[in-house]
């Protein structure tokens, strides 16, 4: 039987980047840097990002940055990444499966499987990769995974790219989610609930232990994203397992970064032998991609190593969050989730009040970036302020003093429709 071609709306043909809606919904974001004279992007830093950077030439305190520990700039961690380097070169020069791998490699594997009280460890070259390459692809099309609402992008990339069922459930939603799996558990082989330890936007805390309840009720594989919360929370940095209580399988797959707590680039899966091994020889961001570089394997060995053998740093941390929470709490600014991870944000509402705001401080030689939409809802723009174990608390006075200020200004001056800036 012959049937008649189906009859499609004829679309415009496109062979130019500049008539694409990518560079028109491009264009738009720029053009609101262009109006506040400002670039909130790209800011460049030229000094390591600790309690205190350079930019333009001026020291500024520095607010914006994930060396959480002040490893970035240790000595001793520079110094490891150097000797890295005279040892062993500046580059994995292969995928490590074929030609690339070094013993340094292996050294931070173990390191890593006994700081994260697991069996084995695999580390790859980026933390954003690691997401997105492990949820990709370790599910098939007889599986599901279920995930945060508010997961960070790597989750959901890697949520689009696997051949599984995909869903999404209400920001810590534990209650949501049972009641998902339900109903659908057993339509499915494997199932994977995906979640993070703190989240990036707002600092709040997963409540794991219902996570994992849920997980063994149901059958269910557990994966943990501790980019902001290994070497982060818990009394020594252990992270969610240590702030927690949880024993070591109680998450299936943990997966965290090198590039923020340990001060260096690269991402890691830890979990069983057997688990990690497949990773080893399935994963395509692992396979077809060039190893860590060795001065960065190296640099955060050390650092790993320092934060086990020195668990003062964290302390230092801890008090330092406490120490900004309740002094930012104390002058009425919503910090939204925040309370006991560096994260702390302090929400402004408009977009374009959040960057002048951000301009302003830069001006009087303060750094904290904006994070506004579409990284957040639209009028739901904050400032990220990351507290790290280098600030000192007369740093931290004066950051918020000085905040306080420039929010009164704002209102006093500015064209400003959202009800009361910064305040709770």
């Amino acid at each position: 039987m012959n049937y008649a071609p189906q009859v499609t709306e004829k679309k415009r043909r496109i062979t130019t980047f500049e008539d694409t809606l990518e560079h028109a919904q491009f264009s738009d974001r720029l053009a609101q840097a262009a109006k506040l004279d400002y670039n909130p992007y790209f800011v460049c830093h030229d000094l390591p990002l600790r309690d205190v950077s350079m930019v333009d030439g001026k020291k500024v305190l520095n607010f914006g940055s994930y060396n959480y520990l002040g490893m970035s700039g240790h000595p001793e961690v520079s110094e490891a990444a150097k000797a890295a380097i005279d040892r062993y070169g500046t580059s994995a020069s292969g995928s490590r499966i074929l030609a690339g791998e070094k013993r340094i490699y292996q050294e931070l594997e173990r390191e890593i499987a006994l700081w994260k009280k697991s069996e084995d460890a695999v580390v790859l070259a980026a933390g954003n990769l690691t997401n997105t390459t492990c949820i990709g692809n370790f599910c098939n099309g007889n599986d599901a995974i279920f995930y945060d609402v508010l997961s960070h992008s790597s989750i959901e990339q890697g949520c689009r790219l696997s051949s599984a069922y995909t869903k999404r459930f209400p920001h810590n939603g534990f209650e949501a989610l049972g009641k998902m799996l339900r109903r659908t558990r057993d339509q499915y082989e494997k199932v994977v609930i995906v979640v993070e330890g703190v989240y990036s936007m707002d600092g709040d805390i997963a409540p794991i232990p219902e996570f994992v309840a849920l997980k063994r009720n149901y059958g269910c594989f557990l994966l943990v994203d501790e980019a902001h919360s290994s070497g982060v929370i818990g009394k020594t940095g252990g992270g969610v397992d240590e702030y927690f209580g949880l024993a070591p399988t109680d998450i299936d797959i943990k997966i965290g970064t090198l590039s923020k707590a340990t001060g260096s680039i690269g991402g890691y899966i830890a979990g069983t032998r057997n688990l990690v091994n497949y990773f080893r020889y399935h994963l395509p961001g692992f396979l077809f991609a060039a190893g860590i570089s060795p001065p960065s394997a190296a640099a955060a060995l050390a650092a790993i190593r320092l934060l086990r053998r020195d668990p003062s740093i964290v302390a230092r941390l801890h008090d330092n969050v406490s120490f900004f929470v309740a002094e930012a709490r104390k002058r009425n600014f919503d910090t939204c989730g925040a309370c006991e991870s560096p994260i702390v944000p302090i929400m402004i509402g408009q977009d374009e009040v959040a960057f002048m705001i951000s301009k302003a401080l830069l001006k009087k030689g303060i750094f904290v970036p904006t994070a506004a939409y579409p990284a957040v809802p639209k009028n739901k723009a904050r400032l990220r302020f990351n507290v790290i174990s280098e600030h000192s608390h007369d740093q931290i006075l004066r950051v918020l003093d000085c905040l306080a200020e420039t929010l009164d200004e704002a209102e006093a001056g500015w064209d400003v429709s959202a009800p009361t800036v910064g305040s709770a």
